[in-house]
């Protein structure tokens, strides 16, 4: 089903892909500095049927430079780039988990994670169009954070790759911007372990050792949609589907089910912006 699924959106998107027509790209900012207020509806973590909601504000900053570009994502183009590839350095992470987690009732409580690490994207067509068609991958480094003792230790290697479709001209005329998002994950075992191991120390009744390997971790489908309402605000939704069946821990004991949904909206507002302009995309 996640082969069918994943061979599905390459199609989809690249035959849309191919019937777009070439424009332009429009002049943006060399480089935008703004405040990015979302909130979320986010699973603990992959397979838990526990859910929290997030409010918070964050700071962005773009830029769109002929060589190096700056966006949600990290840093593009550092090392070396062309018309079709281009490196990244890319970053991601997950908030912590607290003891209301039922299936972990009684284990140590998980802390922020963040993930840093190199990353490549490969254009299928000219980068700089308005509706882009890519593969990006990556691998990261990942580190937990304890916020109570101030701790960071390394937490294994997660990376993955992902096809990624957004379109510019499809809602042109109603200043829309959308995008899909479909790929795989990976992660070693102490990564998947620090997730979904059980120490013998905290078996019960209902939970039994388990000891996770590394290798696959999920797939999902992503979308989201942004529309922007005057040239400084901007309101998004997204909408996430992970699917961990087959993965290698999704025999965990901590695992509840095998799919999760995210859900967010965000409200942008950009703060201070370049007068110079740029042609080049961030993204």
């Amino acid at each position: 089903m996640r082969v069918v699924l994943f061979l599905v959106v390459i199609v989809a998107v690249v035959l849309s892909s191919a019937s777009a027509a070439e424009q332009a790209v429009k002049e943006r900012p060399l480089w935008e500095i703004g405040v990015f207020t979302g909130a979320a509806y986010l699973p603990h973590y992959r397979g838990s049927d526990s859910y929290n909601s997030y409010l918070l504000p964050l700071p962005y900053i773009v830029y769109r430079g002929e060589v190096v570009r700056a966006n949600r994502d990290g840093f593009n183009g550092l090392l070396w780039n062309t018309e079709r590839f281009e490196t990244a350095i890319s970053f991601s992470g997950s908030p912590p988990v607290d003891d209301d987690n039922h299936a972990r009732e009684g284990m140590p409580e998980i802390g922020a994670i963040l993930e840093l690490g190199p990353g490549a994207k490969f254009y299928l067509r000219d980068r700089d169009s308005e509706d882009r068609l890519y593969f990006r991958f990556g691998v990261r480094a990942a580190c937990s954070l304890d916020t109570d003792e101030l701790e960071v230790e390394y937490r294994g290697i997660r990376g993955g790759l992902q096809l990624i479709y957004l379109n510019r001209t499809l809602g042109k005329a109603q200043d829309l911007e959308f995008g899909i998002n479909t790929g795989v994950d990976f992660a070693d075992d102490n990564y998947n372990g620090y997730l979904y191991d059980v120490d013998p120390t905290y078996v019960t009744a209902d939970r039994e050792a388990y000891e996770a390997e590394g290798g696959y971790a999920g797939f999902s489908i992503s979308g989201n949609v942004v529309k922007e309402l005057t040239p400084r605000w901007s309101v998004a939704a997204y909408y996430r589907w992970d699917n961990i069946s087959g993965a290698v821990y999704a025999d965990s004991p901590l695992v509840e089910t095998e799919n999760n949904h995210v859900v967010g909206m965000a409200v942008i507002c950009g703060l201070l912006e370049s007068k110079r302009m740029s042609r080049y995309e961030s993204e």
